[in-house]
């Protein structure tokens, strides 16, 4: 008859060995998911939006993830986060509630808090001599709405 204590511990050290198996997943560059993520995902914002022209006021409730370029970039970001928010405030400011009710406003808004963390970060937008605009250079890949909310 097998002893208890033995039993428990190959059951422990199954557990063990199974719980410190953590997969490692591929991200699009092909390494290996050490470390850093490619995801920094950023505190809910809540702010008032510009009036409506009745004089309604509103106010939205965002959660937005950024996508970066390199994962390294995660801690860049987050110390420059307080500036990256305050930016993404004075943007949301500036737009009425009935302005970000259409899918085109809203794509045009992730573009604008994606420039808006290039710019702190990275090198802002501008316009060249044919007076196209070309976009802030970072490290935000992608600005990723998780939560989108008026009222």
């Amino acid at each position: 008859m097998l002893n208890v204590r033995a039993i428990l511990r190959a059951v422990f050290l199954c557990v063990c060995m199974l719980g410190s198996a953590v997969p490692a997943f591929a991200n699009e560059h092909g390494g290996g998911g050490g470390g850093a993520s490619e995801f920094v995902p950023l505190e809910v914002i809540t702010t008032n939006l510009a009036p409506e022209p009745g004089g309604e006021s509103r106010f939205i409730q965002i959660a937005i993830t950024f996508r970066l370029n390199d994962p390294a970039a995660a801690s860049v970001i987050t110390a420059y986060m307080p500036i990256i928010r305050h930016q993404i405030l004075m943007l949301l400011c500036a737009h009425s509630g009935s302005e970000l009710q259409s899918i085109q406003a809203r794509e045009e808004l992730v573009e604008e808090i994606k420039d808006a963390a290039n710019s702190t970060v990275g090198t802002p937008a501008r316009t060249d001599k044919q007076g196209r605009r070309k976009p802030a250079e970072g490290p935000v890949k992608h600005a990723l709405f998780t939560s989108f909310i008026i009222q």
